[in-house]
């Protein structure tokens, strides 16, 4: 599964949180709770170690007539999301996040499952 990038009018980099969720192959029905707990989590930041700041870090994705909530998540906190995570593919997507970060791409060599 592509991992999708966006961009804000400010430059801001970030993924939505289902699409990384999906990325990363975690169980459907735990959705909600382990987006949940993403948020609430105490993470390593590059300023230090904090929880994730809404505006900062996340913030809400709009999607009318959707059941589920969605979040615009940081390349930062995607990253370190990722680490933490029960996916087997849980460092490619993290390198993947981190060169995104660095260059505005992705390699596409990367992509290769």
């Amino acid at each position: 599964m592509p991992l999708e990038v966006y961009e804000s009018k400010k430059g801001t980099k970030v993924v939505a949180a289902s699409n990384l969720f999906s990325a990363l192959k975690l169980p459907v029905r735990q959705y909600g709770s382990l987006v949940r707990k993403w948020l609430r989590d105490a993470y390593e930041f590059q300023d230090g170690i904090r929880k994730p700041q809404i505006y900062r870090d996340y913030a809400k994705r709009p999607r009318p007539g959707e059941p589920l909530e969605d979040f615009y998540l940081t390349l930062e906190l995607a990253k370190l999301i990722a680490l933490r995570s029960n996916c087997k593919e849980k460092l490619k997507y993290a390198r993947l996040l981190d060169v995104y970060a660095q260059n505005g791409q992705m390699d596409l060599f990367q992509y290769a499952a």
